[in-house]
């Protein structure tokens, strides 16, 4: 009862802010985090499935990426399928589970050994996008939180990150997730992200961010209301469809 109780205090604390996105912001997105112990084959194995007629034709927006400093698990690569509403999310699972594409790309990944090691639908509650555009902001940092009071949390979060947004050093887009189903590992609840269009920039927001007075204020207050899980760094390596 009492995560049920959360998912709905999640679900309704979000709804106004999810109201807000940009046009070209996803409503759901399915996530998946594996590991491939040959990199080159599960990329090639997913490019032909993104290829095939069936699933081109769709025209899904994907990104499929590596991971770096990630010391949470096993993942080495990420595929994030980003769906506008309810009804590409189902066409995206038809094709895949029904599909004769669908099969061959299984068995490839089966073959090559990789292993999913995290299945999650998360839904946009904050987006904001500052400078350059999707296909341009290949570098992400995420910063997974059990978040305990997302009333508190939100706002709180919302504020210290409009507060940044002038710094030459801050992110050229940023947002929140809430996870709404999937294996997230240890009472995750939320992703914060921040993008830019290169592994310097990222590595200049966290000098920055974490040196400045605006984050030496949140800090503490956040810690009240959320509980700091993992960090990594997502780079990546093949977009379709970038809206």
């Amino acid at each position: 009862m009492k995560k049920l109780f959360l998912l709905s205090t999640l679900i309704f604390s979000f709804d106004m802010s999810a109201n807000n996105l940009p046009e070209n912001f996803s409503m759901y997105q399915s996530n998946f985090l594996f590991n491939c112990p040959e990199p080159e084959k599960c990329f090639a194995a997913f490019d032909k499935y993104m290829s095939s007629p069936e699933v081109a034709a769709e025209k899904f927006e994907v990104d499929f990426f590596a991971i770096n400093q990630n010391g949470w698990d096993d993942s080495t690569h990420g595929i994030s399928w980003y769906f506008l509403d309810e009804d590409q999310y189902v066409k995206s699972g038809q094709i895949y589970t029904t599909s004769e594409a669908g099969r061959e790309f299984r068995k490839a990944m089966n073959d090559i050994g990789a292993e999913i090691i995290s299945d999650t639908l998360t839904v946009h509650s904050v987006g904001v996008v500052l400078a350059e555009d999707t296909a341009s902001n290949v570098v992400t940092l995420r910063w997974s939180h059990e978040v305990t009071n997302p009333d508190k949390f939100v706002p709180l979060w919302a504020k210290f990150s409009k507060s940044i947004e002038n710094y030459d050093w801050s992110a050229n887009a940023y947002g929140l997730q809430s996870h709404l189903l999937g294996n997230n590992g240890n009472g995750i609840t939320h992703e914060i992200w921040a993008s830019f269009s290169s592994p310097q920039g990222a590595l200049k927001f966290l000098s920055g961010m974490y040196g400045s007075d605006e984050f030496a204020k949140f800090s503490p207050q956040a810690n009240k209301y959320s509980k700091f899980k993992r960090s990594y760094m997502e780079i990546s390596l093949q977009q379709y469809n970038p809206d």
